[in-house]
């Protein structure tokens, strides 16, 4: 199992958008990805980040997926690719298994 984590803030393109347009095209989104959703992928979480947060990272906004396999994880960026994503929003992600993380942190 991966997981994945989109953290974002809108560039201005997204805000000078009218709310019908910022409508339709996450809508558009949304109906893209269900083939994805169909094959396992899921959103655990999709949210604003809490300005309270300590050491808060500077996004907005935050998605969390699950995705069962390495292929779909790809099929999940390439979507967010495709789709013109990057065009409005400023990201970055977070990718990996889920696996015991302190035998790793021990390792290094």
């Amino acid at each position: 199992m991966k997981y994945f984590i989109e953290m974002f803030s809108p560039k201005q393109a997204w805000l000078d958008l009218s709310k019908e347009e910022k409508s339709a095209y996450l809508t558009h989104v949304n109906e893209s990805s269900q083939g994805l959703m169909d094959q396992g992928v899921a959103i655990v979480s999709m949210n604003e980040n809490d300005k309270d947060t300590i050491q808060r990272v500077d996004y907005n906004f935050f998605v969390i997926w699950t995705i069962p396999t390495d292929e779909l994880a790809n099929a999940v960026q390439k979507l967010i690719v495709s789709e013109g994503w990057f065009n409005y929003f400023d990201q970055l992600n977070l990718k990996g298994d889920s696996t015991d993380i302190f035998e790793k942190l021990i390792n290094i």
